[in-house]
């Protein structure tokens, strides 16, 4: 969902697990779910499974990472939610303040209703029909199935609410 986006000024010392837990904490978590890297076609897991050539979240970005370089993560292996990360450029200097710092974001994405045009509030985690509230109430899957709209990729899957 290339309608969501940030900036981010990250210490070359971060290690993978403290970006895992940032992209956690502002857009990704809901329920615990696993997660992973993939970095020039290397898999790094919080708990990396040996027999399957994983590797810990332990590593330092700027030993796994350069300029131009794209990279991967996915959180939750079920509602699968998968990020494109790139290293856009470098900075010489120590670090100040936090080791990782959003610089910028996208707007929240106005998303029409589909039953009636109006702007979507919820989103049905069964059938990902985007809603308003007035139409939310007379959704055929229930409202048990909504979920709020939040400006996270994460918009409508498992239990993410923001």
């Amino acid at each position: 969902m290339p309608e969501y986006w940030m900036h981010l000024s990250v210490a070359a010392n971060v290690t993978l697990e403290d970006l895992d837990d940032f992209l956690r904490d502002i857009w990704l978590e809901c329920c615990g779910h696993l997660s992973a890297f993939t970095i020039e076609g290397k898999r790094y897991s919080i708990h990396p499974m040996k027999e399957y050539g994983e590797r810990s979240m332990k590593s330092a970005l700027g030993n796994v990472v350069g300029i131009g370089m794209k990279f991967y993560h996915e959180y939750d292996f079920g509602t699968t939610t998968e990020l494109t990360l790139r290293v856009m450029s470098e900075q010489e200097g120590e670090a100040k303040g936090k080791s990782i710092q959003l610089l910028a974001r996208n707007d929240p994405p106005l998303i029409a209703c589909e039953s009636c045009g109006k702007i979507g509030t919820q989103v049905c985690a069964e059938c990902a029909t985007w809603l308003c509230d007035e139409c939310a109430h007379k959704h055929e899957c229930g409202e048990d199935m909504l979920l709020p709209v939040v400006n996270s990729p994460r918009v409508g899957m498992c239990g993410y609410t923001g």
